[in-house]
């Protein structure tokens, strides 16, 4: 019984609360799921173990399940602490204890997280608490417990002790091993991945014109850091800060404009299509807010500080130029002139240009799915050795079927994310916010058999995800 969660993007959210004063409330926006809905899920395993008599769980956490990237915590005031941008094989004693650091505040004593990783670790040791009975049981079956990092915590496969210590925080048996970046299983015939390997912005490798995609990509990639990381870090987990550091706190408790725009900030990571996140900033809807203010007053002067920063930073500018196309005129030049001329500096960031930007970015949205195309490509799929390729990173739950040939039904499952999400309407005008949870299970050819039982089982999956409001 082998079952795969991803993207639970466990985060501190201490450092984003302004806290209460001046006889106003704080300011504070939830994004961990509660450890009841965890609670459920591995109680509903232990009953699913039961009735379709497996012989082990194997629960993968396949990638981004700490949020070590998008974190304020890498800064002390306007100061870097470490060096986040170097491959993570490479990192020094400042960003080993950075990254400590980050771990230690998401599973702070009394948090959301620390509940719900307790949950784990009880999982680790073989025990459950029974759902609705409320107390705890052995798990009915050998419970084995299985990682693999992400681009969000990359930085967990840095060092032997940041290793052990995301072990721990698991319930895992204790080892300084490297992490796997890609996991298969062969009884189930299921090939485990983060699924940033599909996306040239939060990988190191541009995978889109291979015909063939090996199982294992080199490691190097895997330790790299990606662009995806820079808009991560110096994108949107700085905004917050420097929104707070431009309005100040006091004034963003009682101005229910900066209030509302700070609360979105926080929040818009959890926005798909990501290209609308200029909409959702500037659509609240509130009659006493107009989109003229909300950029002007709010947005706009921390816009200016934020470009001032980044313009000229080294990382930036080498990325842009490994996605430059010598050749031919293209967005990346576009966004080089701008960044090497800093027109903000004296015309301010005009609305209008930023607008025509993202309306033609939402334009280009297609309903086909290129991260299916690409597991298409794996050469375990093109050869019939493995029938399913179970990724996540998108935060869209999927099925799609690969190929289908005298080698059988090959499946792509995307494990969504477990999460916030902000939906958009048609028009991206209008946002609203669903809690998501999703997993798949996948029976061996010896497990799930029926009754009376198939002859000639190979394996068979369950693949649920949902929607809900509840939890608050």
């Amino acid at each position: 019984m082998l079952v795969v969660i991803s993207d639970l993007h466990f985060e501190e959210e201490i450092s984003y609360t302004i806290p209460a004063g001046d006889g106003y409330d704080q300011v504070r926006f939830t994004r961990n799921l509660p450890a009841k809905a965890f609670a459920r899920f591995i109680s509903d395993l232990a009953a699913e173990a039961i009735r379709n008599k497996a012989r082990r769980l194997d629960l993968v956490y396949a990638g981004d399940i700490f949020e070590i990237t998008r974190t304020p915590l890498w800064w002390e005031g306007d100061e870097m602490l470490a060096k986040p941008y170097l491959p993570a094989n490479q990192a020094g004693t400042a960003t080993e204890a950075r990254v400590r650091h980050i771990l230690d505040a998401i599973a702070a004593p009394g948090s959301t997280v620390n509940d719900v990783l307790s949950i784990f670790q009880r999982l680790g040791r073989g025990f459950y608490v029974d759902i609705p009975e409320m107390y705890e049981k052995e798990f009915p079956v050998p419970v084995y417990l299985h990682y693999l990092p992400g681009n969000h915590d990359r930085h967990a496969n840095a060092t032997p002790a940041i290793r052990r210590k995301v072990r721990q925080l698991l319930g895992m048996p204790d080892s300084p091993a490297p992490f796997p970046n890609v996991i298969p299983f062969q009884a189930e015939r299921t090939l485990v991945r983060h699924g940033h390997e599909y996306d040239y912005i939060n990988f190191n490798q541009d995978l889109r014109e291979e015909k063939t995609i090996p199982m294992h990509l080199p490691n190097a990639d895997y330790m790299a850091a990606p662009l995806g990381d820079f808009v991560a870090l110096q994108f949107a987990a700085r905004m917050g800060p420097l929104f707070r550091a431009y309005h100040s706190d006091e004034h963003i408790r009682r101005d229910p404009l900066l209030r509302r725009v700070y609360l979105r900030i926080l929040e818009f990571d959890d926005l798909r299509p990501q290209s609308a996140v200029l909409n959702f900033m500037l659509n609240i809807p509130d009659p006493r807010f107009t989109r003229r203010d909300i950029w002007s007053k709010a947005l706009e002067p921390v816009a200016k500080i934020l470009l001032d920063e980044l313009h000229d930073h080294p990382f930036l500018l080498y990325w842009l130029d490994r996605l430059d196309k010598k050749w031919q005129l293209d967005t990346v030049d576009i966004i080089q002139g701008v960044l090497k001329l800093q027109p903000w500096s004296l015309l301010g960031v005009p609305l209008g240009v930023l607008q025509e930007a993202s309306d033609q970015a939402l334009s280009s949205i297609r309903e086909n799915n290129p991260v299916a195309a690409l597991a298409a490509r794996e050469s375990v799929i093109q050869t019939g050795e493995m029938l399913y390729v179970v990724a996540g990173h998108t935060h869209r739950p999927d099925v799609a079927l690969l190929k289908c040939d005298q080698h059988g039904e090959r499946y792509y499952v995307d494990t969504g994310t477990w999460r916030n999400r902000v939906l958009a309407t048609p028009d991206f005008t209008g946002f609203g916010r669903q809690k998501s949870l999703t997993y798949v299970t996948i029976y061996g050819p010896d497990e799930d058999q029926g009754f009376p039982p198939q002859p000639g089982k190979i394996s068979s999956v369950d693949y649920w995800s949902g929607l809900t409001q509840r939890w608050p």
